[in-house]
């Protein structure tokens, strides 16, 4: 499967759906279905968008912690109690409604952010913010040549 790259911004209709950037949708069309888990993120404002085989492997890494530790609880909660499963249309949509959608606080636009293995889903000028936000933080990148 490839990486989900790059951050597109698509209207969200009045029945909650949102087209998936098709750059995203190419990244699993290898896949019979296209089957997305949708969760809270751990960074606050945004949801967090898993391709199935993608999210198998995170929720493996949290049923390898300890048994009933309260972070592997707190982790299940999360990622098993705060999710949602949706699949794409045919037209590539996904719906975004309820908890989720109040959660990030999306109203009649999506901004969607690429992150490798899975993609954020954000209110827009909160997912720019979060974006200079995160460019501002990060080190700058040496090739071995002066900066």
């Amino acid at each position: 499967m490839r990486q989900f790259f790059g951050s597109h911004e698509n209207k969200r209709d009045a029945k909650g759906r949102v087209s998936v950037p098709a750059s995203f949708r190419a990244a699993w069309k290898e896949l019979p279905q296209i089957t997305l888990i949708l969760r809270p993120s751990f960074i606050d404002g945004c949801l967090e968008a898993w391709p199935l085989p993608n999210y198998e492997r995170f929720e493996a890494r949290v049923n390898a912690m300890e048994e009933m530790s309260r972070e592997r609880v707190g982790l299940q909660t999360q990622v098993y109690s705060d999710a949602e499963e949706v699949e794409l249309d045919a037209q590539g949509r996904i719906l975004i409604t309820g908890y989720l959608a109040e959660l990030a606080g999306l109203t009649d636009a999506v901004f969607f952010m690429g992150r490798g293995d899975h993609f954020l889903i954000w209110e827009p000028a909160a997912g720019r913010a979060f974006r200079e936000a995160s460019r501002a933080a990060a080190p700058r990148l040496s090739f071995g040549t002066p900066a």
